[in-house]
């Protein structure tokens, strides 16, 4: 690549259940929010937004 330096940047659309968690609770809104899930045999899964 010529000495150019490569960025890759992922974006997890999952965002969405954190936007409803912020929209029924506004006291969250510009607050790192994490929505998870019950672990349940490994299978849960969790969305972490932050904002900066």
């Amino acid at each position: 690549m010529s000495g150019k330096k490569r960025i890759i940047f992922h974006v997890d659309m999952d965002h969405f259940f954190t936007a409803v968690e912020e929209r029924d609770c506004p006291e969250f809104k510009g607050k790192p929010v994490v929505v998870g899930a019950d672990p349940k045999e490994g299978k849960g899964r969790g969305v972490v937004s932050t904002y900066i």
